[in-house]
């Protein structure tokens, strides 16, 4: 299976991205995981009640109520990738490659 880090090291998804990770110091790529885990535990926790984040969510359209539900699901999966991303910039530093 490809993984996020080889799709965007090799000029896929999160290119860019990826472009400007490398350039980030170690404890700047490390903070930038721990945000993303915040993140997607914030997420993860919206999904599991999402009264936590809209309080009159039962008074949504049912396909509204699914489309935010898709919408947080695919912003976890996305900070999901980027941590990803970030953990294998410092691995293959601390293995010295590039």
């Amino acid at each position: 299976m490809v993984t996020a880090y080889e799709i965007a090291k090799t000029g896929g998804k999160h290119h860019g991205w990826y472009l400007e990770q490398v350039k980030l110091s170690d404890a700047e790529l490390l903070k930038g995981i721990s945000s993303f885990e915040k993140q997607i535990a914030r997420h993860e926790s919206w999904i599991a009640d999402p009264t936590i984040k809209i309080a009159n969510y039962s008074d949504f359209d049912p396909r509204r109520q699914v489309a935010l539900i898709a919408g947080w699901k695919q912003d976890a999966s996305r900070h999901r990738e980027s941590i990803e991303i970030q953990r294998r910039i410092l691995k293959e530093r601390a293995n010295g490659q590039k």
